[in-house]
């Protein structure tokens, strides 16, 4: 039978409110009293984490970041149908970019955007990822490969086959870019900070 749009519906809303679920922001004020945004780069994210308040703080926002949109995906194929947890998981990455709770200003949606694709399609991330994890390597700074990588996961999922998959990539791929843009500037001026690990 097919699945109410009530279900669906429900599955998406409760998706993005979990996406509002930030840890940065929640840890940066509840922990060390500053709100993160107001912060180094500004981002809501772990990098600006990391510089700010050191590798556990940023530890936990990468673990919780990552996770939260994982039992959507799953929950969305279980109860609508397989292939319609990527689209919950889209609305989790929404709700961490744009979070109402937050006045609409989240992080950059990388690592919710990796652990939804880790159930989505590991075979398809892991060359993505890969290829992100390379760029990082050779220039030493996150932004490039956080792009890179991004725009490799449509590009692996054609060439695998995973036509269903390419649309999903592309929307979430242009999403990380368009919230990197102040990274593309500081990269084309040659003015992007390199990554180093704060104690």
């Amino acid at each position: 039978m097919e699945p109410s749009i009530l279900i669906k519906a429900a599955l998406l809303i409760a998706g993005y409110f979990a996406g509002n679920l930030s840890p940065s922001i929640l840890i940066s004020k509840g922990v060390y009293g500053k709100d993160i945004r107001t912060l180094g780069s500004g981002n809501a994210g772990t990098t600006n984490m990391l510089r700010n308040f050191g590798k556990k703080a940023a530890a936990a926002t990468l673990l919780i970041d990552a996770c939260k949109g994982v039992p959507f995906v799953i929950l969305g194929d279980v109860l609508a149908g397989e292939g319609f947890g990527m689209w919950c998981g889209l609305a989790v990455i929404a709700g961490h970019i744009w979070p109402v709770c937050f006045g609409f200003r989240g992080g950059k949606g990388v690592a919710t955007t990796l652990g939804c694709a880790i159930f989505v399609s590991p075979l398809t991330i892991l060359i993505s990822g890969a290829v992100g994890l390379v760029v990082i390597a050779l220039t030493r700074r996150i932004s490039p490969g956080s792009l890179i990588g991004s725009a490799a996961f449509p590009i692996a999922a054609w060439c695998l086959g995973k036509e269903e998959l390419i649309l999903w990539g592309v929307i979430c791929a242009m999403i990380i870019w368009w919230k990197h843009r102040a990274n593309i500037r500081r990269i084309l001026r040659g003015e992007e900070p390199k990554f180093r690990l704060k104690s």
